[in-house]
């Protein structure tokens, strides 16, 4: 949420509150809340609550959304009680309030559990509850439905989405991301609400730890750390323990295996259920009784359809549960553990199915929940069997072409091609300038090459695991006749460069790499492949030459970004980061900076230092001008900062290029004339959130 929506917010909640006999200030009103609700889910004080909503709806004048977030939080007090003016309380916030979308869906959704399971069985229904800038979907909802944790990416702390009030507040307070680099991953809201586990990324030291804190309103308070890791061993939570003192947690392991594991928040000993070895699943999701972990992995090699397993907490045994041909996955319990949810396009689009599960082995077939959702990602289900989602921003992903003078922007970007527009991305021009190479992920993906001249295109099939870094595409061998493209070992964690042939579009592996690399390029005489390993203590930079098959460390030891090979072939020029040799360098003083060093080796000088970095737009965004006497750098920054640079080679004042548009630039490349340049732009719309109510199947449906 920007700055002005919640000036706008907070101005509309000092007026509501400012009326006659509701002279509370917005604080005394959040501070009424926070205490009714803490008696209610703390002190387990339900009448005592009830009492405070009473005061909190009768103070609270013209603020319609506080007092319809008081009165459903009256009416869950009763329901705990099982006394039916909860039915009442509902029946009045539905009536009475249906302009606060949220919470009067939140009451209609309750007011539907209270009735018959077969009346609302008939009453499948699908609602909005959150969208606009900033909708994450790393988080989970609490088991009320009431929070979704997220990144708030703005800042990368970790923040609550109150989705009664259509409010957010951070958990975290960093200071942002000039101030430290590290920002929260992943994270799931613990069985009673109470608080949320989630994974933290230490940018100093390039680890991460797995933390804990209070979802409860209020002051900030200081996480807990319930286990750091070493460089290259990464943890993502997905779940609790019904006794709350363990997580269900995916480890991958400095060796680039994968591990299902249980770790304690308390002491952070941590316990291996199942090794995947290179697999990684899309989820796991642990069931209501903690007795077995569903979760998904790919049936064969890297890229084949995934299925879907479960497992016993305890290792003894496993199950296939969804096996075939279509890709199975993102399991979800259902809240009794009778259920399991899934996404599936076994019909030829993404649809939602369930199959039912007893003691961990399929009891019945699969049957259809909602057919053609999409492209969506599983968040949660609530205990009153409410499935949470988010409706994943569409991706736009283009290629264009501007025309230049003296590396100055004459003319606004155009399309280069419009074939399977928002599908294509890192462009390359040929040696020659003749001919422009680019991916397009089509169904299937494929390399097309189209002529400059003509314009006409033809498209050669991609391997299924073709790697593009940070959205980089092929790069040109000399004789026009052959390109250079990373793709993924079939099994294992493993990379591999490759020359695919464009007249038979057979490929030739030419180097095996132990792990992804962040940029690559390769030399204009088509000898040598120079490539990032992307690491801030051990960052490496390297050189592979081709015909001896020798592979040549030219640095390392710092955080190195990406990388762009001279037009003559004699210099390299490297961007990196300072912050990781600057150690714990004060906020706002650790800046990126572009090198040059000899491309066979040596000293290296700065040519361009950005205070204090350059953002997250510096991937794959260098290049040289080809006369060599500029290098393009991408900027984050807004209009003033941000955007393409050119910085002199020989050192000096950097100019802007004078490219107006709003998504990152990647893979920039000047034609060899030095008349245009070719670039792709990454986009996106906003996330949703969405909810799927009262789609399980009723009890004894299923035959």
């Amino acid at each position: 949420m920007n700055r002005t929506t919640i000036m706008f917010i907070a101005a509309l909640l000092v007026a509501g509150w400012q009326t006659v006999g509701a002279q509370q200030t917005t604080a005394q009103m959040e501070k009424l809340l926070a205490s009714a609700e803490h008696k209610a889910t703390v002190d387990g004080d339900l009448r005592g609550a009830i009492e405070e909503y009473k005061k909190i709806v009768a103070t609270a004048g013209a603020n319609r959304l506080l007092a319809a977030t008081a009165l459903v939080r009256m009416a869950e007090c009763y329901q705990k009680l099982g006394d039916v003016e909860a039915r009442t309380i509902y029946e009045r916030v539905v009536r009475e309030y249906a302009d606060q979308q949220n919470v009067a869906g939140e009451a209609r959704t309750r007011l539907t559990r209270l009735q018959s399971p077969a009346a609302s069985q008939t009453k499948q229904a699908t609602r909005q509850v959150w969208t606009g800038e900033g909708v994450d979907n790393g988080g989970t909802p609490s088991p009320d439905g009431r929070y979704l944790s997220f990144t708030d990416w703005d800042t990368g702390d970790l923040a609550v989405r109150d989705l009664f009030t259509g409010t957010s507040r951070r958990l975290t307070n960093t200071g942002g991301w000039v101030a430290s680099g590290d920002y929260a991953g992943p994270s799931v809201i613990s069985p009673d609400g109470r608080q949320v586990a989630y994974n933290w990324f230490v940018e100093n030291e390039h680890k991460r730890e797995i933390r804990t804190t209070s979802i409860a309103t209020g002051e900030l308070v200081r996480p807990k750390v319930a286990l750091r890791t070493e460089a290259d061993d990464y943890l993502v939570p997905f779940g609790w323990a019904p006794d709350g003192k363990h997580l269900l947690v995916i480890r991958s392991l400095p060796d680039h295996t994968n591990q299902i594991a249980t770790i304690s928040i308390h002491d952070g000993s941590s316990r291996s259920i199942k090794s995947l070895d290179w697999r990684y699943p899309d989820r796991l999701s642990l069931s209501p009784d903690g007795q077995y972990v569903a979760y998904d992995a790919p049936a064969g090699d890297s890229g084949s359809p995934r299925d879907i397993f479960v497992l016993a907490t305890d290792g003894s045994r496993e199950t296939a549960v969804v096996q075939g041909p279509a890709n199975d996955s993102s399991p979800l319990w259902s809240p009794d553990g009778s259920e399991l949810l899934f996404l599936s396009d076994r019909t030829g689009t993404n649809s939602l199915w369930t199959i039912p599960i007893d003691n961990g082995r399929p009891k019945g077939v699969a049957a259809s929940i909602k057919t053609d959702v999409g492209s969506i990602g599983l968040l949660g289900i609530t205990r009153n069997g409410t499935l949470y989602y988010a409706v994943l921003g569409r991706a736009r992903r283009n290629v264009y072409v501007v025309e230049l003078d003296a590396l100055h922007a004459t003319k606004p970007p155009v399309l280069a091609t419009e074939q399977f527009i928002n599908a294509n991305i890192g462009p390359a021009w040929s040696r020659d300038g003749q001919f422009l190479a680019y991916y397009s992920f089509r169904n299937p993906a494929v390399l097309v090459i189209r002529s400059v001249k003509t314009g006409e295109e033809r498209t050669i099939p991609l391997p299924v695991r073709v790697a593009t870094p940070f959205f980089a595409g092929p790069r040109w061998f000399p004789d026009n006749r052959a390109v250079l493209i990373l793709s993924r070992d079939a099994q294992g964690p493993g990379f591999g460069f490759h020359r695919l042939a464009l007249d038979t579009g057979t490929t030739e592996l030419l180097v095996h790499l132990p792990r992804q690399v962040s940029s690559f390029d390769l030399s204009p005489e088509g000898r040598s492949i120079f490539y990032i390993f992307q690491h801030p203590q051990t960052g490496q930079l390297m050189r592979f030459d081709i015909d001896s098959h020798r592979e040549i460390e030219l640095k390392r030891n710092e955080w190195f970004i990406s990388l762009a090979v001279s037009p003559d072939g004699m210099q390299l020029a490297y961007l990196k980061s300072l912050r990781a040799s600057l150690g714990n360098a004060p906020p706002g003083t650790s800046p990126s900076v572009v090198e040059l060093m000899p491309a066979a080796g040596g000293q290296s000088r700065e040519v361009f230092r950005a205070e204090p970095w350059l953002g997250g737009g510096r991937y794959n965004a260098l290049a040289w001008s080809p006369d060599q006497r500029f290098l393009l750098v991408v900027r984050d920054g807004g209009p003033e900062q941000g955007g393409l640079w050119k910085v002199p080679a020989a050192g000096g004042e950097a100019e802007k290029v004078g490219i107006s548009i709003s998504a990152r630039i990647k893979s920039p490349a000047v034609h060899p004339d030095g008349k245009r340049m070719i670039f792709a732009a990454i986009d996106a719309d906003d996330n949703e959130v969405w909810v799927l109510e009262n789609f399980l199947p009723a009890p004894g449906a299923r035959k």
